[in-house]
């Protein structure tokens, strides 16, 4: 749910913080107060586009701060795909700076909009009175009907087996492909493999043979040099060894005079410890190293094979062409085995279907058995909201050829007035039509949706009176399952607030800012009955208020 939301420098807005209630909270206030400025700052944090032009003063940024608790599953596994630290709050944030710069973070960590996008759809849901294309979706529609029926694991089981049938199909037609293209390769491809098989190419063998070489090339300056460092050092009868030794001698005579000269005198000790650990690696390189033309002669033709085979493939390192090696073994293998693996293939490909088929028909027939439910509680929620004539009904036609869902394809059709026929939603509902037809489907599904904060934009818009109230009191029941934030003009609705937020404007020596203030029990009567009939409330107004507040 949304726990807080905090804005900063928006618009008209110069700093407002809402802290929301977990179950109904209404936002009233004038037209032009600044109502549909908040849902501008969330839709910030929902991955909207913006630059700054919605600075409020333009020498400072705009911060747009939401945090959310208790959030659903899909969250958690969107924030570990994306590399995001999972923690009890998820604090999403925007900031724009007067440049137009805007920077997103989560938890404190930067992303993109395209992260907020996604995040947006597990944890927000936007409902305003022109913005229908969730209703028409024929996804959103079979989700419906699934959770209503309890299908999340037998549609996960489907899946599974969807998945593999998919691939194996995928598979089989690459075999196919095969024979008409690779075929025509296979002498090319055994050509190759005999190539590298013939090379019989080791790993870590090229580097190894390369610094062999290199010591063989050098090998003649390389002995000359380690015999003139033995003899500098050890050998020759004034070296180096010699004349360190005799300073060792005549300096530990005065080791414990001053702590500088026994400091001096142990690194002395040191010097003559490296010359002879330099004397006995020039020894050993000595004996190691010696000219060996033939030996250089088979290196060089290995590694030009070597390198002739890493030019024609188009590689670096013999563990390329051992890649490449096993490449084409198991390519040839599959040439050699593909009559064999196009039949099993074939099998496991029936064999699935036959098994997708009987889910699929399981799964359809749950599926229709939740459609009279389903009407029969939205057409009552329909009445209820003066839509008296208006039915919705569900179709379901078999798909041909099956898909992630089945094989059915759903739609919720809708008539508004008797007489007419039942056309899909997008054909025939009208704006408010649509909104109070939203409100009744996911009013009767709710009880079995993991639905997200849900917020409505004036979708009471044209009713009043005893419509208006029954429409608060679907809001009012959908509220203790899930989080709800609307923002209306009607009494009827605000009445059944839990926590009521009241946008308003304000007068500053300069300029209008808008400001937002939590009512208490007096003032929610206040502002209803304002609603009721102008400012200032009458007192039937007030009395009035007084009962839709009591009665609720």
């Amino acid at each position: 749910m949304l726990k807080s939301l905090s804005i900063e420098n928006y618009a008209i807005i110069s700093h407002v913080r809402l802290d929301f209630d977990e179950s109904l909270n209404i936002i009233t206030g004038e037209t032009g107060a600044g109502k549909s400025i908040l849902l501008g700052a969330l839709g910030l944090i929902m991955g909207q586009r913006s630059d700054s032009k919605v600075l409020y003063a333009n020498d400072s940024k705009c911060i747009v701060e939401a945090t959310f608790v208790n959030f659903p599953a899909g969250v958690e596994e969107l924030l570990e795909a994306h590399d995001l630290d999972s923690e009890t709050e998820l604090i999403v944030r925007r900031e724009i700076n007067p440049s137009g710069r805007s920077r997103a973070f989560v938890n404190d960590t930067p992303t993109n909009l395209e992260v907020l996008q996604k995040l947006s759809l597990e944890l927000v849901d936007l409902n305003q009175q022109f913005q229908i294309i969730e209703i028409q979706n024929k996804n959103f529609q079979l989700n419906l009907v699934d959770a209503l029926a309890d299908n999340e694991k037998k549609v996960a089981a489907y899946r599974d087996i969807y998945s593999s049938y998919k691939a194996d199909q995928k598979s089989l037609q690459e075999l196919l492909a095969m024979e008409s293209s690779q075929l025509k390769e296979l002498d090319f491809m055994k050509f190759q493999l005999n190539e590298l098989q013939v090379a019989d190419l080791t790993e870590g063998e090229q580097a190894q043979m390369e610094s062999e070489m290199l010591l063989l090339e050098k090998a003649v300056d390389i002995t000359a040099l380690m015999e003139e460092t033995k003899f500098k050092l050890v050998d020759s009868d004034n070296n180096i060894k010699d004349e360190i030794s005799d300073l060792i001698k005549r300096w530990s005579e005065f080791e414990q005079t001053d702590p500088e000269v026994s400091e001096a005198y142990g690194l002395m000790i040191e010097i003559q410890e490296q010359l002879m650990a330099i004397y006995a690696t020039a020894d050993k390189m000595s004996s190691k190293v010696e000219s060996n033309p033939t030996k250089f002669q088979e290196l060089r033709s290995r590694l030009d094979s070597i390198y002739s085979l890493q030019k024609k493939h188009g590689v670096q390192t013999v563990g390329d062409l051992l890649s490449i090696q096993q490449d084409l073994i198991s390519r040839l293998n599959r040439v050699d085995n593909r009559a064999e693996l196009i039949e099993n293939l074939k099998d496991k490909i029936q064999t699935n279907k036959t098994k997708l088929s009987k889910k699929a028909a399981e799964l359809s027939k749950r599926r229709t058995k939740v459609f009279p439910e389903l009407e029969k509680a939205v057409n009552k929620k329909l009445k209820d909201l003066s839509m008296g004539s208006a039915e919705i009904k569900f179709s379901n036609e078999t798909l041909e050829e099956l898909n992630s869902n089945g094989q059915d394809d759903i739609n919720i059709l809708f008539k508004a007035n008797k007489g007419n026929k039942f056309l899909p939603i997008k054909k025939v509902a009208s704006g408010g039509e649509s909104a109070r037809l939203m409100l009744s489907i996911k009013a009767s599904v709710a009880h079995a949706m993991a639905l997200p904060t849900m917020i409505f934009d004036e979708i009471d818009t044209g009713v009043s009176g005893e419509v208006a109230g029954k429409m608060g009191n679907i809001l009012k029941k959908l509220s203790s399952q899930h989080q709800l934030i609307c923002i209306t003009h009607s009494p009827q609705v605000s009445a059944r607030a839990v926590k009521h937020f009241f946008v308003h404007k304000q007068e500053t020596k300069s300029r209008t800012i808008t400001q937002v203030k939590v009512l208490d029990k007096q003032e929610r009567i206040n502002e209803i009955a304002k609603m009721l009939s102008g400012d200032p409330p009458s007192t039937f107004a007030i009395d009035n208020a007084k009962d839709l507040i009591t009665t609720i």
